[in-house]
C-alpha cells in the first residue's frame, strides 16, 4: 500500500511536493487553509490570518526561466519578469496539467501535527485538521511542511523610541496594497529590503515625501544585466560559480563591490552595506537609484527617536515631519501545528539538517519545505527539495544519522568562513548551485558534465556557460524530462519572445512675449533669462508681458488643465538635464536641491531667481500679446508697434527691440489623417497635452503612439495601473538613464569638452559605432523593439523605468499603426490589438508666431532663416530676436541664456551681424543644396550644445580660453577641458562676468553628491581610482602625446584637420596659426630629410 504523505500549504513549494509524491508513487493529501491554490502569489485586497500576503503590484525578482518548475517552462509570450497575476495562473495551469488538485483539501486548516504513540517503529503522524468548523484526525506515514516563512510579521516596536507617541498612521508592509494612501503624505519606510524598496519607489509617486531609513545598507541591483539580458540569467552560471567558489573571499567580496557599483557608487547613494565581507540578501529594485538621484527618495540612517508628528534620525539633528511609518522589518517563522520537541526556532533558525529535516529525530518522517533563502529562485529549490525527500521516504536514500545530522546542523549555525567564496551573513542563506547540486547528488539527478561533453557537447557548454536553469535538474536520474535537453537549448528564444514585440522595418528694451519655458521636455525656463539679460545690457522697461498666464514658469507651473495655448507639465514629470547643467549661468541650484527634480521644485527655482535679480517688477500678467509690427521708419530706427490686451482692454506700444520666447509647446500635432479609420473609433483620443495623471485610466487597455519623452513617461506611468499599455513607435529610439555609470548624473559625464574635441577628430562612423556600442552594453535595444529603423535619424529618450517596464510586461512595445477599426489598431507589421480603450497622441507640437506680421510670420517658422536660430535673416534692422526655438544636446536653458546674452549685445550694437542681403543669399544657396540632397537639412537635427553655445559665447567674448586657462590656473583648465561644461564656464570672462565662476566650477562635484549622501556609511578603505591617475598623469601623457603627434609621418593632414579643431577648442586663433606652423615646420624638416 502506497504511503500516505500530509503536504501542509497548496503554495509553490506544496504543489510541487504533491507532484513529487504522485510521480513517486505515494499517496498525497494537502491541506490548504485558504480557497485557492498560491500561496503567497494569491492576491487578495484584505490580509488573511496565516496566509502570506502580497501588494498589487508585485513582479516576480527571478527571470522566468529560472524561477519555473524543472519540466513545467513559463508560456514563451510571458514576460521575463512575472505580475503576480500572470504567476498565479501559471501556477493553476502547472496544478492543471499534473491533476494536483484532486489531492488538495481547501478550506483546511492544520490544527495540530503529532507523533503517533509507536512512532519509534512506524514514524507516522497524527494530524488534527479543521474544516468548516468541523475537527477531524487522520494518520500519515509523513508530513511535508510547505507554510514558508513569510506569515508572521516581526514588529520589533520596542527598538523605536517614542513609537506609542506617535500621532501618525504606522504599519508593517505585510498590511501594504496599494500606494493610494500615500498621497500627498510624508512617508518613512524602514527597512531596506525588497518589500521596503518596493514600497518606498510606489509611495514616491503619489507622495509629497518619501524617506528609506537602513540601519546596515545593502547592494542593490537591477533586473536588468548586461545588454538587458535579465540579471539571474547572467550571474547564475555554473561557470561563473565555480569562479567565485575558486577565490578567496575577500577577492570575491570585492569584485562583486566592483561590479554592483558599476551601476551607481552605492556609498554616494548613501546605500553601501555596512558589512561588505558578509553578503547580505541584495535588493532587487530597477527604480530606487533613480527615485534617489531625481529627490523621490532619501535614504536615512536608523530611527533614534519617534515622536508625535516627526522622526530624528542617527547622526542627524534635523527632525524630520513624517504622516505614515511603514515597518518593512521582515518576518519570522514559526510552526504552530509543531510542538517544540519535533521544531523548535531559536534566533531566526531551526535545527534542520539540509535546511530540510529535522536533524534529531530518529524517524526521517517529516520534513519542512522551502525554509531557506538561496541566492537564485525559490520554486526549483523548493522542487529539488521535495524530490530529495520522497526519495527519503520511499527508502531510496538512507540519511545520516541524528548525532551526524545535528553536529553537522550546529557547524553550519556557527556560520564559519570558508575562507572561499561568498560568505553569507545568515544561516538560511545558502549558495544557490551549491545547495541545489548537492541534493541533486543524493538523488544522482546532478547532471555529468564530463560525461555531456564526450556525449553531447553543444549541451555541455549551454549548461556549464550558460544560465543554471532548473531544466538542467531533469536531464538524468528520477523524474528525467525528455524535454529538458530541448529546454535548455532554447530559453534564450523564450526569454526574447516576450521583449521583442516589435520588429525593424525590413527584418519584419526689450519685449518677452511669454514668461516662460520653451524647451524639450523636461528641460528648462527661458524668458525669466532674456528678461535678466535686458535688465543688466539695456535701460530697464516696465513692459514684458506675460501671456495669458497669472504667473512666471510657462512649462513649469503645472495645471489640472490645459487652458487654449498654455502647455503645462503633467504631475509626475521631472526634468531630464541634472541641476548643474540646467541652472542660470550666475545662478546655481541650491546644494540641497535632487540632480534630477520635479517640476515643482524646478519652478521653486525659476521662483528664487525671480526674485534674486528683482525681475516681478517688470512682468506684467494676464496680458497677451495681438501684434507685432513694424514701425513705419523702422528700416531707420528698428522700431516695433506692440498691441497687447489685458482684461479686454487693447493697449499700444512702441518698442526698441523684441525678444519672442513663447516657445514650441503651444498647438499640439495631432495628424489623424495619417491614421485610417481613427474617426471610426470608439474609444477615447487625446494629445499628451491633455494629459495630467493616471487617475482614470484604471483597468483600461492604453495605446499610447509617438516614443519621445513624453511617450516613455506617459507609457510608464500607465503601467503601473492601466491593465495594458502598448507603446507605438515607427522609427525606435535610443534610451539612456538619467545615471550613468557608477550613478553619476548622465550628462555631466558626457557633456564635456574632451569629447567633443574628440568627436570633431574622428569619423562620424566610428564615433556612431562607439556610441551603439556604448548603448547596447546597458541595453540591447533590438530585443527590447527600441531598436531604430535603418535610414531612420538616431535618437534619444531619457527614461529610466522603460526597460525594466518591457521586461516585465508592463509595457509592450509594437511598429506603427497602419490603422483603426471600431475598437482595434491594426499595426505595420499585421498584428492587430483588440479592444483598446484609450489612444493617447505624443506625436509633439508646432510652432506659430500669430501675433507677427507676414512675410515675417512664415519666415521665422522656418528655422533656417534664422541666423544662428536667433535673428531673422530678412530685417534690416536686427532688433526682432527669437529665444529658445531650438532643440539641443543638452540643457536648452543654457542655450536660451546664451541667445539672449547675444541678442542683448545686438540691440545695443556692441555685437554685429552680417547685412540681410548676404544672410538671405547664404540661405537661399543653402535650400537650394538641401533640394538637391547635397547637403542635409540641418535644422531638424538637435545641435551639439558645446559646438553651439562656444559659438554664441565667442560672438559676445565670453568663451573661456583653455590655453590661457592653462597657463594661468592648471586646476581650472583641467576642469573646464575634462569635466562637464557647466553653464559656468561661460562666465569665467567677457561680459557679464561673474566672481563665483570659477568656484562654482571646482565645487560642482560636491553640490551633486550632497543630495545623495542623505546617509553616511562607515568608511573602507579603497584603492587610488582611475580618476587620481588621471589627474595626476593625465596632464603631461597630453602633452607627450601631442608632441609625438606632430612629430609623426601625418604631420601634413595633422595641419589642415588637427590644427583648427585646436583653435576651436582653446579659443584663440594665435594657437591655431601656431600649431598650422609648427606642422608646416616639421613637415618641410622631414621632407629636407
Amino acid at each position: 500500500m502506497a504511503k500516505r504523505v500530509a503536504v501542509v500549504g497548496a503554495g509553490v513549494s506544496g504543489l510541487a511536493s504533491v507532484k513529487c509524491c504522485l510521480e513517486e508513487g505515494l499517496q498525497p493529501t494537502c491541506f490548504e487553509r485558504s480557497e485557492d491554490i498560491g500561496g503567497l502569489w494569491r492576491f487578495t485586497e484584505h490580509v488573511e490570518e496565516g496566509r502570506a500576503s502580497l501588494y498589487k503590484s508585485v513582479v516576480s525578482n527571478s527571470s522566468k526561466e529560472m524561477s519555473c518548475y524543472s519540466d513545467f517552462p513559463f508560456p514563451e509570450d510571458y514576460p521575463n519578469y512575472v505580475p503576480n497575476s500572470h504567476f498565479l495562473q501559471y501556477l493553476k495551469m502547472y496544478a492543471n496539467q499534473f491533476n494536483l488538485l484532486e489531492c488538495i483539501q481547501f478550506k483546511t486548516t492544520v490544527c495540530s501535527v503529532t507523533k503517533r504513540p509507536d512512532f519509534a517503529v512506524s514514524g507516522q503522524w497524527e494530524v488534527v485538521t479543521l474544516h468548516e468548523g468541523k475537527q477531524s484526525s487522520a494518520t500519515f506515514d509523513a508530513v511535508m511542511v510547505c507554510t514558508g516563512y513569510l506569515t508572521t510579521p516581526y514588529l520589533p516596536l520596542d527598538s523605536f523610541p517614542g513609537i506609542h507617541t506617535f500621532k501618525g498612521q504606522y504599519f508593517h508592509s505585510r498590511q501594504y496594497k496599494y500606494p493610494d494612501m500615500f498621497k500627498d503624505k510624508r512617508v518613512l519606510v524602514v527597512g531596506m529590503g525588497n518589500s521596503g524598496t518596493d514600497i518606498a519607489v510606489e509611495a514616491s509617486h503619489l507622495a509629497k515625501k518619501v524617506f528609506l531609513s537602513t540601519t546596515g545598507g545593502a547592494w542593490v541591483m537591477s533586473r536588468v544585466s548586461d545588454s538587458g539580458n535579465p540579471w539571474d540569467m547572467v550571474f547564475t552560471t555554473r561557470f561563473q560559480n565555480m569562479f567565485r567558489n575558486a577565490l578567496p573571499t575577500p577577492i570575491v567580496s570585492w569584485l562583486l563591490a566592483r561590479k554592483m557599483n558599476s551601476w551607481f557608487d552605492h556609498v554616494n547613494y548613501g546605500l553601501a552595506p555596512d558589512d561588505r565581507v558578509q553578503l547580505k540578501e541584495p535588493v532587487i529594485n530597477d527604480d530606487l537609484p533613480g527615485c534617489i538621484i531625481t529627490g523621490k527618495v532619501q535614504i536615512k540612517p536608523s530611527i533614534k527617536e519617534v515622536k508625535e508628528n516627526s522622526v530624528l534620525f542617527s547622526n542627524t539633528p534635523k527632525e524630520e515631519p513624517v504622516d505614515i511609518i511603514v515597518f518593512a522589518t521582515g518576518y519570522t517563522f514559526a510552526f504552530p501545528f509543531l510542538d517544540e520537541s519535533v521544531v523548535k526556532v531559536e534566533g531566526g533558525q531551526a535545527s534542520l539538517y539540509k535546511y530540510v529535516f529535522p536533524a534529531h529525530l530518529q524517524k526521517p518522517t517529516l520534513a519542512v519545505i522551502g525554509l531557506i533563502k538561496p541566492f537564485g529562485s525559490m520554486i526549483p529549490t523548493g522542487e529539488v527539495q521535495a524530490r530529495w525527500v520522497v526519495q527519503v521516504l520511499k527508502g531510496l536514500h538512507t540519511l545520516p544519522s541524528p548525532s551526524v545530522r545535528i553536529e553537522e546542523v550546529e557547524e553550519r549555525k556557527q556560520n564559519k568562513p570558508s575562507g572561499f567564496g561568498l560568505h553569507y551573513c545568515k544561516a538560511l542563506q545558502s549558495d544557490y548551485i551549491e545547495y541545489i547540486d548537492e541534493l541533486l547528488t543524493y538523488i544522482n539527478a546532478k547532471p555529468n558534465l564530463f560525461s555531456l561533453l564526450l556525449t553531447d557537447p553543444r549541451l555541455a557548454l549551454a549548461i556549464f556557460f550558460g544560465p543554471c536553469s532548473p531544466y538542467q535538474f531533469r536531464l538524468t536520474g528520477p523524474g528525467k524530462w525528455q524535454g529538458a535537453r530541448n529546454t535548455i537549448l532554447t530559453q534564450w528564444d523564450r526569454t526574447l519572445k516576450a521583449t521583442k514585440t516589435r520588429t525593424r522595418e525590413g527584418e519584419r528694451h526689450t519685449l518677452a512675449v511669454r514668461l516662460g519655458a520653451s524647451a524639450p521636455c523636461n528641460e528648462g525656463s527661458l524668458s525669466t533669462s532674456s528678461l535678466e539679460e535686458a535688465l543688466l545690457d539695456l535701460p530697464p522697461t516696465p513692459w514684458p508681458r506675460e501671456l495669458q498666464s497669472d504667473d512666471f514658469g510657462g512649462l513649469w507651473k503645472f495645471t489640472e488643465d490645459s487652458k487654449d495655448g498654455m502647455t503645462r507639465v503633467y504631475r509626475t514629470l521631472v526634468t531630464n538635464v541634472c541641476k548643474e547643467m540646467s541652472c542660470y549661468s550666475d545662478f546655481p541650484f541650491q546644494e540641497d536641491y535632487p540632480n534630477f527634480m520635479r517640476h515643482e521644485k524646478f519652478w521653486d527655482y525659476l521662483q528664487e531667481f525671480v526674485e534674486r535679480f528683482d525681475l516681478l517688477k517688470y512682468i506684467r500678467f494676464k496680458t497677451t500679446v495681438c501684434s507685432v509690427t513694424k514701425r513705419p521708419d523702422f528700416s531707420e530706427t528698428g522700431q516695433w508697434d506692440v498691441v497687447t490686451e489685458t482684461e479686454g482692454k487693447q493697449d499700444r506700444a512702441v518698442f526698441d527691440a523684441v525678444m519672442v520666447c513663447t516657445g514650441h509647446f503651444l498647438s499640439p500635432h495631432l495628424p489623424l489623417e495619417s491614421f485610417p479609420g481613427i474617426h471610426n473609433f470608439k474609444g477615447q483620443i487625446l494629445h499628451s497635452q491633455e494629459y495630467k495623471s493616471p487617475e482614470g485610466f484604471q483597468g483600461k487597455r492604453v495605446l499610447v503612439i509617438g516614443l519621445g519623452n513624453t511617450g516613455g513617461d506617459i507609457a510608464v506611468e500607465l503601467g503601473r495601473t492601466a491593465a495594458q499599455v502598448l507603446l507605438s513607435t515607427r522609427t525606435g529610439t535610443w534610451v539612456i538613464s538619467r545615471s550613468s555609470d557608477r550613478g553619476y548624473p548622465f550628462n555631466m559625464m558626457i557633456t564635456r569638452r574632451c569629447y567633443t574635441f574628440i568627436n570633431q577628430l574622428l569619423p562620424p562612423c566610428f564615433i556612431n559605432w562607439i556610441q551603439e556600442r556604448q548603448m547596447s552594453k546597458r541595453l540591447n535595444h533590438e530585443i527590447y523593439g527600441l531598436s531604430i529603423t535603418k535610414g531612420k535619424k538616431k535618437k534619444f529618450i531619457v527614461n529610466d523605468e522603460l526597460p525594466t517596464c518591457i521586461l516585465c510586461g508592463l509595457v509592450t512595445m509594437k511598429t506603427g499603426v497602419k490603422g483603426f477599426t471600431e475598437t482595434s489598431a491594426i499595426f505595420e507589421d499585421g498584428t492587430v490589438e483588440a479592444d483598446i480603450d484609450i489612444v493617447i497622441f505624443t506625436t509633439g507640437y508646432i510652432f506659430s508666431f500669430p501675433f507677427l506680421e507676414e512675410p515675417l510670420q512664415s519666415l521665422c517658422r522656418k528655422k533656417i532663416f534664422l541666423h544662428k536660430w536667433v535673428f531673422p535673416s530678412s530685417l534690416e534692422r536686427a532688433t526682432l530676436a527669437i529665444i529658445g526655438l531650438i532643440s539641443l544636446k543638452g540643457s536648452i536653458l543654457s542655450g536660451t541664456e546664451l541667445q539672449a546674452r547675444w541678442a542683448t549685445r545686438v540691440f545695443k550694437g556692441l555685437c554685429k551681424i552680417p547685412p540681410p542681403q548676404k544672410l538671405m543669399a547664404e540661405v537661399t544657396k543653402k535650400e537650394e543644396l538641401i533640394q538637391r540632397g547635397v547637403i542635409a537639412d540641418a535644422t531638424q537635427d538637435k545641435l551639439d550644445y558645446i559646438l553651439y553655445l562656444d559659438e554664441l559665447a565667442a560672438c559676445i567674448g565670453a568663451k573661456p580660453s583653455l590655453l590661457l586657462l592653462l597657463l594661468r590656473d592648471p586646476r581650472l583648465a583641467w576642469e573646464v577641458f575634462f569635466g562637464p561644461c557647466t553653464p559656468y564656464q561661460y562666465r569665467l570672462v567677457g561680459p557679464g562676468r561673474w566672481e563665483g565662476a570659477r568656484n562654482a566650477i571646482l565645487t560642482q562635484w560636491d553640490r551633486t553628491l550632497k543630495p545623495l549622501k542623505t546617509r553616511v556609511p562607515p568608511d573602507t578603505p579603497k584603492p587610488a581610482s582611475t580618476s587620481h591617475c588621471w589627474r595626476a598623469w593625465g596632464g603631461p601623457v597630453l602633452l607627450a602625446s601631442l608632441l609625438l603627434i606632430y612629430k609623426s609621418s601625418l604631420s601634413k593632414w595633422m595641419q589642415d584637420r588637427l590644427s583648427p579643431q585646436l583653435g576651436l577648442c582653446f579659443g584663440c586663433a594665435p594657437w591655431s596659426s601656431w600649431a598650422g606652423r609648427l606642422a608646416s615646420s616639421v613637415a618641410a624638416l622631414r621632407g629636407g630629410d
